[in-house]
């Protein structure tokens, strides 16, 4: 990931890798996740990220200028595989509200057994996100595109919703689910905010069938 100025400021750029770097960077980022799953945002500098994932910290900073840029990196990651699991494990409920609040809980869930991770992640995120938000590229647990959130709710059917409906639903729950997660990482209980979610998703999109 590289960064550019324009005159609408800096912007975040994925550039083309070649098969040996797009390895080097998926090895950085799986450490970068490893890492700060153990030690937080201040345990996760580019050196011990880069000596975990076996490679020079001159070869970690050809990819990434900061640890900011590398947690980003891993977020990106992230939300890439949230929405390929949300494409490949479609959730068991019969509706849109069941299906999305499937995926929900599970996120839940995983953000309150790896807290630092989560911490680490959206601390970085706050911090880079004038750059973040002029991604080309969705932000899969951001506020920006809810991709995965639409395909969630049109897993099996739209469950009598027009597609206007369930993309002004998932730009709404995007950015609440963002404070869910951010609340869960923090310290506060899973099931709590997975209930509030439950019903805000209820409340904008009760069952039609």
């Amino acid at each position: 990931m590289s960064k550019h100025s324009s005159a609408g400021g800096t912007r975040v750029v994925r550039r083309v890798l070649s098969s040996n770097q797009a390895a080097t960077r998926d090895k950085l980022i799986d450490a970068a996740i490893e890492v700060a799953t153990e030690s937080g945002y201040e345990g996760a500098g580019v050196r011990e990220v880069a000596a975990r994932a076996g490679v020079s910290p001159a070869t970690a900073y050809q990819h990434v200028s900061s640890k900011d840029q590398l947690l980003i990196e891993a977020l990106l990651a992230l939300g890439d595989r949230v929405t390929e699991n949300v494409r490949a494990r479609q959730p068991s409920s019969s509706d849109p509200a069941g299906r999305l609040m499937e995926v929900f809980a599970r996120i839940m869930r995983q953000a309150a057994q790896k807290p630092l991770l989560y911490q680490a992640l959206f601390r970085a995120y706050v911090g880079g996100y004038p750059a973040v938000a002029g991604s080309d590229d969705s932000i899969g647990f951001g506020p920006e595109r809810a991709a995965w959130i639409g395909a969630a709710l049109r897993a099996g059917g739209s469950g009598g919703y027009g597609d206007a409906e369930i993309d002004s639903a998932a730009r709404v729950l995007s950015t609440m689910f963002l404070g869910a997660i951010v609340g869960v990482a923090a310290g506060r209980d899973a099931d709590e905010v997975t209930d509030i979610l439950r019903e805000a998703v209820h409340r904008l999109l009760p069952d039609r069938t």
